[in-house]
């Protein structure tokens, strides 16, 4: 039977610990991603590659087989502004996130969430990064939960918009707390995420190659590329891209220069030019930038950084 009142309880608990919002689906209702993931991989069979990568993304029963239900929880990156000259250069989903551990408030709210499970007796696990690699598909339970939309681009859309964290978890109790919500899906004609795609890795509506993708290519594709594209097809982008998301209409009406200042970020602006990105020492890279890179590019890549540098500094002066 599921329980109201824990289902209430942790949610509160969660609002009270930083985030936004959060929604309990019993576990069972992570079953149908299985044919959503096997239609994904049909239409671009390309794509096979990277998911066997990221894990057994639908295999969150068997993977946690006492688990009862799936606790879903967002946090919204426009909480902080975004400098103008970090846009169309770094991923605000990387240097805002927090998940790369670079703001200690927020580290500290998640951990308390996770120890109030243990001080209930409530078995839990996730919580990590990469948090499909901890219990499954995130946007997936956000949206049987009720907490909001996947749009053509691929990405989840709360009322506030794309640019949110999602952070699950799977524990030992049986709770249920669904939301309803007033988003509109996108207009059967829009096109604007697809064409915006640098570099046309965004085949279609919900239709993607993730081994084309930006994001991809210039964190864990170590800033190669695959053969046949070409830099341009890259833009300026330095570690990530938000090319689609910062088209879509459902994003337009946030301002980035509001907000409170992320932890370090603003000092280190000036630091972060593609051309001095390029001329910085592994030392400074290692302890100063790639930690924002929210695990994208690791200690030991700082020539990613580099690499993409050079690119960004060769298509801005192509453009």
């Amino acid at each position: 039977m599921s329980d109201a009142k824990l289902a209430r309880q942790i949610h509160d608990t969660a609002v009270s610990c930083g985030f936004d919002d959060c929604g309990i689906i019993p576990i069972g209702d992570m079953d149908g991603f299985e044919s959503h993931f096997r239609e994904r991989t049909k239409a671009v069979p390309a794509s096979a590659f990277f998911y066997e990568a990221v894990g057994d993304l639908a295999g969150t029963k068997k993977r946690f087989p006492w688990a009862r239900s799936v606790v879903i929880c967002t946090f919204w990156l426009g909480k902080y502004r975004f400098p103008a000259s970090l846009q169309g250069r770094y991923a605000k989903s990387f240097f805002l996130s927090p998940g790369n551990r670079m703001c200690r408030d927020i580290q500290e709210g998640f951990e308390n969430f996770q120890a109030w499970f243990a001080q209930s007796g409530i078995r839990c696990e996730g919580g990590g990064q990469f948090g499909h690699l901890s219990i499954g598909p995130l946007r997936y339970a956000a949206v049987m939960a009720g907490l909001g939309i996947i749009r053509k681009n691929n990405f989840l859309y709360t009322e506030k918009g794309s640019f949110v964290e999602l952070v699950g978890y799977v524990i030992d109790r049986e709770c249920e707390l669904y939301h309803t919500h007033n988003l509109k899906p996108c207009a059967e004609k829009c096109t604007l995420c697809q064409r915006s795609c640098p570099s046309g890795a965004l085949k279609g509506p919900n239709t993607m190659n993730p081994l084309e993708c930006v994001s991809f290519l210039t964190t864990f594709g170590k800033g190669a590329l695959p053969p046949g594209m070409k830099d341009g097809c890259c833009g300026t982008w330095i570690c990530g891209c938000d090319s689609c998301q910062d088209a879509c209409p459902y994003n337009r009406a946030h301002d980035w220069t509001d907000g409170e200042a992320y932890p370090g970020l603003e000092a280190l602006e000036s630091e972060l030019s593609p051309e001095k990105l390029q001329q910085q020492p592994d030392e400074f890279l290692q302890t100063r930038v790639i930690p924002y890179t929210s695990y994208h590019v690791m200690p030991d890549e700082p020539d990613t950084l580099r690499r993409c540098a050079a690119r960004s500094v060769r298509n801005q002066s192509c453009g």
